[in-house]
């Protein structure tokens, strides 16, 4: 309900700033205060007042007439400049994180960063690719391989944490289990942007719809055991992330 007051107001304001809208307002109150504030008296007198009406009147009827009329096409506008703005924010944040990864001078993380935003976009290219195969299989296999994206680019995050801790410690005993850790999890990452480019050449190599289906279903499956492969690897560095092992190895190696 809020958003589609929001929607509204936004709607409203949009019409409202208008040219068409705005400079007859403009016009004709410029129109009504010159008549004040020059004392018009006679013919100017009610040449302003009628500039004045005419330019308010217009104003007004323009204001109508493109809400009533036009409401429609701007609420989709809107909405379209907002998605517009959403990708655009998320493509920033995922070039800021991929420019982060250059901190940790493993090119394996940029690299799967890499491939994991081109395969992303393979991907929701699928229906264009293979638009004679079943396309609720082909909705579900990008579903999966977005699951997939996310939960690798989550993976990633994990990497340049552990790498950032492992640096915050003074001796080499007590960054080798967390660099180990961190290599879990970057083979990880790398071993599912090669499924997932294995995927997809899959589908896009399938051309005979009856054996499709069983193909893309088979496809499916391996997605869902990848990911879920992927999501106990990220647990269990969670669970050390969050365990107090790692807090309590960078408290002891701090320099005095």
């Amino acid at each position: 309900m809020s958003d589609n007051k929001n929607l509204a107001k936004r709607v409203m304001a949009d019409i409202v700033s208008s040219p068409l809208v705005l400079m007859p307002f403009m016009v004709g109150s410029a129109a009504f205060a010159s008549l004040f504030a020059l004392g018009l008296k006679g013919s100017a007198a009610v040449a302003a007042t009628l500039v004045g009406l005419a330019g308010l009147l217009g104003s007004a009827g323009t204001f109508l007439t493109q809400f009533i009329l036009g409401r429609d096409t701007r609420v989709k506008q809107l909405i379209e400049a907002s998605r517009d703005k959403a990708k655009r924010d998320k493509r920033k944040a995922l070039d800021h994180f991929h420019h982060r990864l250059t901190m940790d001078g493993d090119e394996r993380t940029e690299t799967a960063m890499q491939d994991l935003r081109s395969l992303r976009q393979a991907f929701r290219e699928l229906d264009k690719i293979a638009p004679d195969l079943n396309r609720a299989m082909i909705e579900d296999i990008q579903q999966r391989s977005e699951e997939l994206f996310q939960q690798c680019v989550s993976s990633l995050e994990k990497t340049l944490q552990l790498w950032k801790t492992a640096e915050s410690l003074a001796s080499e005993v007590a960054r080798k289990p967390i660099l180990e850790q961190r290599e879990k999890l970057v083979g990880e990452v790398v071993q599912t942007v090669e499924h997932m480019s294995r995927t997809l050449a899959s589908v896009q190599g399938i051309t005979d719809r009856s054996d499709g289906d069983a193909r893309l279903h088979r496809l499916r499956g391996e997605l869902d055991q990848s990911l879920e492969v992927a999501k106990k690897v990220e647990q269990r560095i969670d669970s050390l992330l969050t365990g107090g092992s790692i807090q309590s190895l960078t408290k002891i190696n701090k320099p005095k």
